[in-house]
């Protein structure tokens, strides 16, 4: 299963992508402020976890920087 992000900046092309979803028996939801900082952290964790002995320090410095 593939998964697409898709940002909008209004709440009637979140209906509209939401209805679009609906007619085409796709699964789609909308994703709360919180739950896409939470995909937006694993991304960047999941992204540098590659990295040879990248110290942890390092990774909570870059985390903090966030807000």
């Amino acid at each position: 299963m593939d998964t697409i992000l898709i940002n909008v900046d209004d709440k009637s092309s979140v209906k509209l992508f939401m209805e679009l979803a609906k007619k085409l028996h796709f699964k789609a939801r909308v994703l709360s402020e919180e739950q896409k900082e939470d995909w937006a952290l694993l991304s960047m964790m999941d992204e540098r976890s590659n990295e040879p002995g990248l110290p942890v320090d390092s990774t909570l410095e870059i985390l903090g920087k966030i807000k």
